[in-house]
């Protein structure tokens, strides 16, 4: 179909599946013309139910979201959120800017609950807990959640320093185990190789690429349960944004990652399921192959061809 997304990633990863040969050009709807019907209920703030691929039911889940729905004072923005996270796999939230992707993925490690008049309601929960039952530390929540943020945000200290930071905060002063987890963490940010003679030296010193797989290193230097990306490469240059492409698939292999992007050609690259989000709700989740190539929603299809959104 013109427009479709580019499917270059690992074989292993993504299965594709065969498309017409002969392409079906449709005009492009406009607005209230109806073809857009789960779109249209949306807008008229109703929260239809979304369309929930079968593939999500049947795996393993790390996370499971129940009904949640957040509030920023008196605005809500995030409407009966419903969703299964997968262990084990990477899963992309795509959609268009302020449909509530970053908002779902900070309420995940309650990053959130540092802005005043936040408020939620439904569950989420971590390998069957509710991170937000009262009983719960969230500094020890947030161990077990790594989160890699937009811009790259290294601490002003040396690149040593910056990844083994978590563990020292956590009262761990043996230099051994310092240093060998140090050395495990950036091979799995593939960055050791490049940074294995300089490991004194700042971090603001290195390349916007560089600082962004060493924020990933400092993420997963205490071999938290879930990775949380929010936009990782939105600052970087394509060619920063392939190795973190790169290194999010081989990460995938080891943690549980779930990422917010912009880049349908990125979601489709690295992730194993995709959610589509509309104005805080959820439209369809699925595979990501199947979100791609086989949509089940005419709404999902035109966003991710760019025919919509």
């Amino acid at each position: 179909m013109p427009g479709s997304v580019s499917m270059t990633k690992t074989p292993a990863r993504i299965e594709t599946h065969s498309r017409p040969s002969t392409p079906v050009v449709r005009p492009i709807p406009q607005a209230d013309s109806g073809q857009y019907p789960l779109i249209d209920a949306i807008k008229r703030g109703e929260t239809p139910e979304p369309m929930r691929h079968e593939s999500v039911q049947s795996v393993g889940q790390i996370l499971d979201i129940r009904n949640f729905e957040l509030w920023y004072g008196a605005t809500k923005a995030l409407h009966g959120i419903t969703m299964p996270i997968a262990a084990g796999k990477v899963t992309a939230l795509i959609g268009p800017s302020g449909c509530g992707k970053s908002t779902l993925l900070r309420s995940v490690n309650r990053l959130n609950d540092l802005i005043d008049g936040v408020r939620t309601s439904g569950t989420i929960a971590l390998d069957g807990k509710d991170v937000y039952a009262r009983n719960v530390d969230v500094i020890t929540l947030r161990k077990r959640l790594g989160m890699v943020f937009q811009k790259p945000n290294p601490f002003p200290m040396s690149i040593f320093e910056n990844v083994v930071y978590a563990l020292r905060i956590a009262g761990e002063r043996r230099k051994s185990l310092l240093q060998e987890a140090c050395e495990k963490a950036l091979r799995q940010a593939a960055l050791w190789d490049e940074v294995k003679d300089r490991l004194k030296a700042s971090a603001m010193g290195l390349s916007g690429g560089q600082q962004q797989r060493l924020c990933i290193a400092r993420a997963i230097v205490s071999e938290p349960q879930v990775l949380l990306l929010d936009e990782p490469c939105s600052a970087l240059d394509p060619i920063a944004t392939l190795r973190i492409e790169e290194l999010i698939i081989e990460i995938g292999r080891r943690y549980t990652v779930l990422i917010v992007t912009h880049n349908m050609q990125q979601a489709a690259r690295v992730s194993d399921f995709t959610a589509f989000m509309y104005l805080g709700r959820l439209v369809e989740y699925g595979r990501t192959a199947d979100i791609f190539q086989l949509p089940r929603l005419r709404e999902t299809e035109d966003y991710v061809t760019g025919r919509f959104g």
